[in-house]
């Protein structure tokens, strides 16, 4: 299983080689534009995203477009846990946190049943629903205190045949690309 999911990994880091920084932009761009046209995130007061790192689906826009009008919570890892605080409207408190991804500091901590739709990054997900992360188990271990809509978030070429799963791995209520929105309610 393990090598499966390195070999995956490996995978998914060429395919994203092809593509230009503009081009991963642009599909950012649309996939942003396809969660703001949800219904589900239309009519959520709290939504938990997250802060994109290079090479991921850009959310910085959408948390910035939507920090002072909705509760957008963003995680916070805590040594081996993870929890949600959120975002000031200004996005004035996010600074630098684990693996160098911004987290709201001083934010108030929002307990999981309190958020009503969890956008979700992946290395890859697969059309059932499957998702494999980068390997630390975070969202996997919050997943077990959260009972909300979790969408998976991704490119397109991020979206596989099958997702080596393990019986902990968590999978998504739906997976959105820039061009597919599979729903596994």
């Amino acid at each position: 299983m393990k090598e499966r999911k390195k070999a995956l990994r490996a995978h998914i880091r060429d395919c994203r080689a092809e593509f230009s920084a503009e081009q991963l932009a642009d599909m950012s761009a649309r996939t942003m534009a396809r969660i703001e046209a949800l219904e589900a995130f239309r009519t959520a007061s709290t939504v938990a995203l997250y802060w994109s790192l290079a090479g991921e689906t850009a959310t910085h826009n959408l948390v910035r477009k939507y920090a002072a009008s909705k509760h957008i919570v963003l995680p916070v890892v805590d040594g081996d846990t993870m929890h949600f605080a959120e975002v000031a409207a200004d996005c004035s408190n996010l600074t630098s946190g684990a693996f160098g991804v911004m987290e709201p500091r001083e934010g108030a901590v929002c307990p999981p049943d309190e958020i009503e739709l969890m956008i979700v990054p992946g290395v890859a997900f697969d059309r059932k629903g499957g998702r494999m992360g980068h390997g630390k188990g975070y969202y996997d271990k919050y997943f077990e205190r959260y009972n909300g809509l979790k969408i998976g978030v991704c490119f397109d070429f991020q979206l596989v045949d099958e997702v080596p799963c393990e019986p902990f791995d968590v999978g998504m209520d739906a997976v959105l690309t820039e061009k597919e929105y599979i729903c596994n309610l």
